[in-house]
């Protein structure tokens, strides 16, 4: 009997970025499958954030932004212009460098992503604020602050305030483009878990400059140079096995 072929969740195909006349991306394309963790390494500079910004159309309030190939998800075309960029970001989330919580209590930081989905009714944002913020493993630390302000919080604890605000959008697809980058070496365990606890129900894409934090978190990993996409596949080859001289080097730690 033959196996049923997973089909991908994101195809970029032949992917070009401008900012103004420098090009930032150079003819990209791979797949992103489901329920995986794909992570993006590489040095500073090598194109990794403004990648990761084209799969949410978050590159478009850039100026000078240009791109040319195509972004589909789930077979549609994010560029297209009947594509509405408030519903991309919500099936599409982000976290980034650095949490920015909103200036409302813990509770209402989470239950305002829920109210975008038009849920009003007080039990249902109660359940969606405490089941959130448990997939972000910050539950039994806030439940009794849920209305202080997020300014009572760790930094760490921010940031994972800013995953539960994320997820109770309910997106398909979760970004965290370089999430431990400003926490400390006891908090970043703690969010490469919530990586590995979430990716059973949702699709992970991860950027980092940590080598061996991405050999740790994903699945599948992808080697950005020079705007280049070097290498693409299984974490376990990326990292033991490449194929290109360039990324030996890299996960070598001999460049970058």
């Amino acid at each position: 009997m033959q196996l049923q072929k997973t089909v991908p969740i994101l195809q970029i195909r032949d992917l070009n970025v401008w900012y103004g006349k420098s090009q930032i991306l150079k003819n990209l394309a791979f797949d992103v499958l489901p329920r995986q963790v794909t992570a993006f390494i590489g040095p500073s500079n090598s194109g990794k954030t403004t990648l990761v910004r084209c799969l949410n159309r978050l590159n478009d309030l850039s100026v000078n932004f240009r791109h040319t190939g195509k972004i589909l998800y789930k077979g549609n075309d994010l560029y297209t212009p009947k594509t509405k960029t408030t519903k991309i970001s919500r099936q599409i989330g982000m976290v980034f460098q650095k949490p920015i919580p909103f200036r409302k209590s813990i509770y209402e930081n989470v239950a305002y992503s829920a109210r975008l989905r038009e849920i009003k009714q007080s039990d249902q944002l109660d359940t969606i604020v405490e089941e959130n913020l448990r997939k972000a493993q910050l539950w039994n630390e806030v439940y009794k602050d849920l209305h202080a302000s997020p300014e009572i919080l760790s930094n760490g604890q921010q940031q994972r305030l800013c995953i539960a605000r994320a997820l109770a959008g309910a997106p398909e697809i979760l970004i965290f483009d370089e999430p431990c980058e400003q926490l400390d070496a006891a908090e970043t365990p703690k969010l490469e878990a919530i990586v590995q606890g979430l990716k059973s129900r949702y699709t992970l894409i991860f950027v980092t400059n940590k080598r061996r934090q991405a050999a740790r978190v994903s699945d599948i990993a992808g080697f950005l140079y020079n705007g280049e996409l070097i290498e693409f596949g299984q974490t376990e080859q990326i990292f033991t096995n490449p194929k290109d001289k360039r990324t030996e080097n890299y996960v070598a730690g001999r460049v970058g």
